[in-house]
């Protein structure tokens, strides 16, 4: 996936939270798919197409956002892709190698929409 690319994958267990984020980065021009799990995530990003930020939550069922980075990072056609951990973990457990950004709960839309936007350019 190119550099500046607008597709962006939410990865939240909580329904609102999900529909929140998708709505506010739609509003912003991204093209927005979601996933309610590590697992579902899994499964789209393989499927494809790649997005340009992964944006993830930690603690989710069916599958950690800590158990999706290590498939992540263990996949040559993911590895490297940008993530952006949104958690309410706090500094429990440190956030997951390859981790971009780390957003905390209650989301501040203003920094997320900051971080995604210094991903997609790769800064």
């Amino acid at each position: 996936m190119s550099r500046g690319s607008n597709r962006l994958l939410v990865v939240e267990d909580h329904a609102d939270s999900r529909e929140l984020l998708a709505e506010f980065f739609e509003s912003l021009g991204y093209e927005v798919e979601v996933a309610g799990n590590g697992w579902e995530a899994l499964q789209r990003l393989r499927r494809g197409p790649r997005p340009a930020v992964l944006l993830l939550d930690l603690m989710m069922p069916v599958m950690s956002g800590w158990e999706l980075m290590r498939h992540v990072s263990a996949d040559p056609a993911l590895s490297g892709l940008p993530v952006v951990v949104i958690s309410g973990a706090g500094t429990s457990q440190p956030p997951p190698e390859g981790v971009y950004a780390t957003v905390p709960k209650p989301v501040d839309l203003n920094a997320l929409r900051t971080s995604v936007e210094r991903a997609t350019r790769g800064a």
